[in-house]
C-alpha cells in the first residue's frame, strides 16, 4: 500500500504513526503496565474460582454502603483491582493506554494521585447520593449491598486529567469526547455508577484546570515532565 498524494498526511500514514506512538508510550509506562497486569491477573484467578467463591470476593471488595461503613480503607483499595465481567477486560486495555499517556506527560506519582483521587472521590460521592436517596425514600435500601468494583472511576479521572496535555486547539474537542464517553451513557442507564463516572471525570478535569493555571502563573518556568 502506498500513501496518497498528501504523502505523510494520508490516513494510512497517520494510523501507523498513531499506533507507533501508542506502542512506544505503553511499553515505557511501567506503572500502567504493573497496575493493569495485576487487575488482569486477579480477573484470571477469579475466573477459575467457583461462582460462589467469586461472588464472595466481589461482595468483600465492593465499595457498597455496608462495606464502606465497616472497612472503608480496605475496600477503597481492593475494589480498584477487581473487575466483575469479562467485557471489562477491554476497559482495562483502554486504561493501560490512558494511564501510559498520563505517566508519559506527568510522571508516575501524578498519574497515581489523580487516579486514586478520582476513584475515592467518585466512590464517596456515590455513597453520599445513595445514602441521601435511601434516607428520603427515593432509592431502594437494597442498593446498600450492591456490588461496586472496577477500574472505570480511575480511568474517567485520568482521562479528564489528560486535558492538560492536549494541545489548546484540540482541548475542547477532547473535553466534549470524554464527557460524551462517560456522562452520556449514564443519562440512558440512570444507574448509580453514572454518578461515580461523572464525579471521577469532574475530579480529573478540575485537577487538569489547576495544573494548567499553575503552568500559566507568573514566575513558573517548569513544564509538563516527560517520560
Amino acid at each position: 500500500m502506498t500513501d496518497g498524494p498528501a504523502g505523510g498526511t494520508s490516513p494510512a500514514h497517520l494510523a501507523r504513526h498513531a499506533l507507533t506512538d501508542v506502542w512506544s508510550t505503553v511499553r515505557r509506562a511501567d506503572l500502567a503496565i504493573v497496575y493493569c497486569a495485576v487487575v488482569l491477573l486477579v480477573a484470571v484467578v477469579l475466573w477459575f474460582l467457583s461462582p460462589e467463591m467469586r461472588d464472595q470476593v466481589y461482595e468483600d471488595t465492593s465499595t457498597n454502603l455496608v462495606n464502606l461503613r465497616d472497612r472503608p480503607l480496605s475496600v477503597l483499595i481492593a475494589s480498584a483491582f477487581v473487575i466483575s465481567t469479562p467485557g471489562e477486560v477491554l476497559l482495562v486495555l483502554q486504561l493501560l493506554v490512558v494511564l501510559a499517556y498520563a505517566q508519559r506527560f506527568v510522571g508516575r506519582l501524578a498519574s497515581l494521585a489523580v487516579g486514586f483521587m478520582g476513584h475515592v472521590g467518585a466512590t464517596v460521592c456515590t455513597a453520599v447520593v445513595l445514602t441521601t436517596g435511601i434516607f428520603h425514600g427515593f432509592v431502594n435500601p437494597s442498593v446498600a449491598t450492591v456490588d461496586d468494583v472496577g477500574v472505570s472511576y480511575v480511568m474517567a479521572s485520568v482521562m479528564g486529567f489528560l486535558t492538560v496535555a492536549v494541545p489548546r486547539r484540540w482541548r475542547w474537542w477532547w473535553i466534549a469526547f470524554v464527557v460524551l464517553y462517560w456522562v452520556a451513557p449514564g443519562l440512558v442507564t440512570q444507574s448509580f455508577t453514572a454518578v461515580g463516572h461523572t464525579t471521577a471525570l469532574v475530579v480529573g478535569l478540575t485537577v487538569a484546570f489547576v495544573a494548567g493555571r499553575t503552568r500559566q502563573a507568573p514566575g513558573w518556568t517548569g513544564d509538563i515532565p516527560g517520560r
